[in-house]
């Protein structure tokens, strides 16, 4: 029995997943590389349902570890129309990040649907010893894989247009700070309990004092939606530099207001601010 690939790398890959199953050691002998055509294998009636065992198993880890990603690409490209290679690399790696993530928290039980309807096909065609391809074989028993990938390619290209929207509001921020006159040279910024605002020489401002340093037209531009609170103060003060005291600097905030100043701002750990009055 004869089992092609689309090339003898993808052959080679399948000989390697064999030789490392279980039953690899016992089963090798009776399967041959065949160049340009694939790989021969030898039934022998004395090895019963193994064989089923053995193929349904490399044939599901070829498929996820292989495969999966080349199928991801295909979808991307012929449903979706991307064509340019750096948003369909984007897009891949993060399909292929959510559905590592749905493998973990389901305990491998992901794509267990595959991995049965796998061992019905090759139940038919192993007692047939019938020869064919693995990538008909996909497409003809494996609708549900395209059609799961699918899924996850719609949530990822959600997640890629939500990045590309923070980073193209990111960039607005800056040009916008780039073009404001700053108001103070240092400005210390604490996440205590809510953000407190303080000047370089470590003087509380309250609420009316940052409130009338907020310029204005920064509010007027409707694409910011910037909040009054945090940003539009920030922004308006644009300070030299901007010291961030906080325990959480993983903090979406955080990490949008670090992005913004660059090399302006430094993060610190809130013990670092009670330092400061030592």
């Amino acid at each position: 029995m004869q089992i092609s690939f689309q090339n003898d790398s993808e052959a080679l890959k399948l000989l390697n997943l064999v030789s490392v199953h279980p039953l690899g050691a016992e089963f090798q002998p009776y399967i041959r590389f065949l160049p340009q055509q694939g790989m021969y294998v030898d039934m022998t009636e004395s090895v019963g349902d193994k064989w089923l065992i053995l193929l349904s198993e490399v044939f599901h880890s070829f498929l996820l570890e292989e495969k999966m990603l080349p199928v991801i690409e295909q979808i991307i490209i012929s449903k979706f129309f991307y064509r340019e290679r750096e948003e369909i690399e984007a897009i891949t790696e993060i399909a292929s990040s959510i559905i590592e993530g749905e493998r973990a928290r389901c305990q491998g039980m992901l794509f267990s649907t595959e991995k049965k309807l796998i061992e019905e096909g090759l139940q038919s065609i192993l007692a047939g010893k019938v020869s064919f391809s693995f990538d008909s074989f996909t497409t003809f028993r494996l609708k549900s894989f395209q059609h799961t990938l699918e899924k996850y390619v719609v949530k990822a290209i959600d997640e890629y247009k939500l990045e590309q929207d923070y980073q193209n509001f990111i960039a607005t921020l800056r040009d916008c700070l780039h073009g404001q006159e700053s108001k103070l040279p240092k400005l210390h910024l604490v996440n205590r309990d809510g953000f407190q605002f303080y000047d370089q020489e470590f003087s509380k401002l309250d609420r009316p004092k940052i409130n009338s340093m907020i310029d204005r037209r920064l509010l007027a531009k409707s694409s910011l939606f910037l909040d009054t609170v945090i940003l539009a103060p920030l922004l308006s003060i644009a300070p030299e530099n901007l010291y961030i005291y906080t325990d959480d600097k993983e903090e979406g905030l955080i990490q949008t207001m670090a992005r913004i100043f660059e090399e302006r701002a430094t993060v610190l750990p809130l013990s670092a601010f009670s330092k400061a009055f030592e």
